[in-house]
């Protein structure tokens, strides 16, 4: 019965020894935790008539006492402070507390206010690139002779990079090599069946008569085999439950009968005390190990955001590009067509300066042609490279961006709000949560800067039988048993290498918590700069029709001056002005495919400096496995 009693206390130790399960989503994936408490919670409290100032907000970030809300200050060096303090607790009130105290001042400085602005242009557009006369070309897929053209839309285009792109596959492999950390902490408390089996002999000579009953030497052949099963405990003990058997063989007289089975059962229990204490302490790993796979999630959308980023200026790139080349090819038309003209009226009225100048400037446009060609197709293999899809690759494909720059796809939420921000800023989010993670970090190195003071339990139960007979020896209604119980203390006598770490440790978090703040300030930032980029492009596009339009008319009155009798009437001074025109008329259309395009980009940019840049094409991080069956993170359609 004793027996039977101490094992079922086993099995119901080891039953708890599991950790508590990690809060997860409907795909796996941990779930987000950064910045949305600390809204809530000030929301709440907005709603509720409580409106805290930066200050009032800075002090809750201080150090408190978690068991009694007391905002007063402990010792950090003591005992108390480091055995009682909750890391997990505490972790989770200063992340929310710092977020809170982050967005009051940031709504104090009035940062991030510029989205204003761009609200009063949203629904000012310029016209449509129809009335644009290489618009139309652009489109077409006769650009370059001898050359397939492919036509692609911008939409086809980002989410063939998703498809395709090794690059942002790369990126997905991190979360992925992060998350492994989860099953390795939760491993740390998974139960191990050990066995061990050993056979000795022993033969020396027998000092007395009375020692083997008269034999010359004395003989002992001893086996002996215990197994059992140990684990730690989320408390920081370690539980172990075993069964030794020992068959005994020998001729001496101490040993009645000679062969005999001795069994042990043994329940023995270490139990930390101060240092390595608590399941707090023991719980931070997986709890790290859960906001790193978190962080690295929001890395994966970071990079992902950036690598689209560079995508969608590509293709307007090369949309810029196309309309350079075809307008420095339709400049060059002209010039040759004019070179002609002059020419033939070499022998007449036109003098040798008018014709020398006609053809220099023509070869100088067929040069800025070829250049044009060779910038359209450094455009296409920057976009191809990005992409990462075959069917943009040969050299004889001529890509064909189909997406026009006329702010369709340029969709803004414009009612976006600084709280907004806060919650889809992927940079955000990894520095709120490295902060926490910082936090039980720096938890984890005050509770091992403790003294050591172990608690030590041990009960068996014995029992024996003649023979080898296992059974009997375990089930001998004559079992005996024993008890250990005992302390183990060390404390170094100094300052050690545990105190240099915790010290490290507070001193990183206090980096971290200033690393947070400055994080938000630059987001901020680059939200101001942006909106006011996107507003400047707004209105440098309408500016450029407008200087274009000037040109344009400017050039129709020289041309038509020179169409009645310039070269023999204006001269030189005629032919210049004409000259000029045309390459006027050219760095204006030029600037206007230009300033279409950068309107575009500082659209894209605006929403990656929102944060919504992949909901802006409808995408969302998932889970899905790669070739080799392994799991992966990918961006995947809403």
């Amino acid at each position: 019965m004793y027996r039977t009693m101490s094992l079922a206390l086993a099995a119901a130790i080891l039953s708890g020894c599991g950790d508590p399960s990690i809060e997860t989503d409907e795909r796996g994936v941990p779930k987000a935790r950064g910045f949305w408490p600390s809204l809530i919670e000030e929301q709440k409290a907005n709603a509720d008539g409580t409106f805290l100032s930066s200050s009032d907000a800075r002090r809750r970030v201080d150090e408190f006492d978690v068991s009694s809300d007391d905002l007063s200050r402990w010792p950090v060096d003591t005992v108390t402070y480091k055995r009682f303090r909750d890391p997990a607790v505490r972790s989770t009130y200063l992340r929310r507390a710092l977020g809170r105290y982050a967005f009051i001042e940031a709504k104090e400085r009035g940062l991030g206010t510029s989205l204003a602005r761009v609200r009063k242009v949203a629904g000012i557009t310029s016209s449509s690139t129809g009335a644009e006369w290489w618009s139309r070309s652009v489109h077409g897929a006769d650009l370059l002779p001898g050359q397939q053209g492919r036509s692609v839309s911008l939409p086809e285009t980002v989410h063939s990079t998703i498809k395709n792109s090794n690059q942002i596959r790369s990126f997905g492999d991190l979360p992925a090599i992060r998350g492994t950390a989860i099953a390795e902490a939760k491993g740390r408390f998974v139960p191990e069946f050990f066995a061990e089996a050993s056979t000795s002999r022993e033969n020396e000579r027998a000092t007395s008569p009375a020692i083997s009953a008269g034999a010359a030497r004395a003989i002992t052949n001893e086996d002996e085999l215990e197994f059992g099963v140990r684990s730690r405990l989320l408390t920081g003990g370690e539980i172990s439950v075993s069964q030794r058997f020992t068959v005994t063989d020998t001729n001496r007289v101490s040993y009645i009968p000679g062969e005999q089975t001795e069994a042990r059962t043994s329940i023995s229990l270490v139990q930390p005390i101060l240092r390595g204490a608590g399941t707090s302490h023991n719980d931070a790993p997986r709890r790290i190990a859960n906001m790193d796979t978190q962080i690295a999630i929001e890395e994966f959308r970071r990079q992902s955001e950036a690598h689209l980023m560079e995508v969608e200026r590509a293709y307007w790139n090369l949309y810029v590009a196309r309309a350079v080349y075809i307008q420095k090819t339709h400049l060059a038309r002209h010039g040759a067509t004019l070179a002609g003209q002059i020419s033939g009226r070499s022998g007449i009225d036109a003098d040798t300066v008018l014709v020398t100048r006609a053809r220099s400037l023509a070869e100088q446009w067929q040069a800025d042609r070829v250049r044009a060609q060779a910038a359209l197709d450094n455009a296409e293999f920057r976009l191809a490279a990005l992409v990462g899809d075959k069917r943009f690759g040969p050299a004889n494909v001529e890509i064909v961006p189909s997406s026009a720059p006329n702010g369709a796809l340029s969709i803004l939420q414009t009612k976006d709000t600084i709280e907004d921000i806060f919650l889809n800023r992927p940079e955000l989010q990894q520095a709120i949560l490295q902060y926490q993670a910082a936090l039980l970090r720096e938890g984890m190195a005050a509770n091992d800067s403790l003294p050591e003071l172990d608690l030590i339990l041990e009960l068996t139960a014995d029992g024996g039988a003649d023979g080898r007979n296992l059974s009997d020896s375990f089930s001998d209604s004559s079992n005996g048993s024993g008890h250990l119980v005992g302390l183990k203390f060390s404390v170094p006598l100094g300052f050690d290498e545990r105190d240099a770490r915790y010290k490290r440790r507070r001193l990183e978090t206090v980096q971290q918590e200033r690393q947070v703040l400055s994080v938000i300030q630059t987001i901020l930032l680059e939200v101001d700069v942006s909106a006011n980029e996107y507003v400047v492009a707004c209105n440098d596009l309408i500016a450029q029709r407008k200087s274009l339009a000037a040109a344009q008319s400017s050039l129709r009155t020289i041309e038509r001056r020179w169409s009645e009798g310039g070269a023999s009437e204006g001269g030189i001074g005629l032919l210049s002005a004409l000259l000029s025109g045309y390459e006027q008329v050219q760095q204006s259309e030029q600037a206007v495919a230009t300033a279409r395009a950068t309107r575009e980009i500082a659209a894209a940019n605006l929403a990656r400096a929102r944060g919504v840049l992949l909901e802006r094409w409808g995408l969302k991080t998932n889970i899905a496995a790669d070739t080799r069956g392994e799991p992966t993170y990918r961006l995947s359609r809403q």
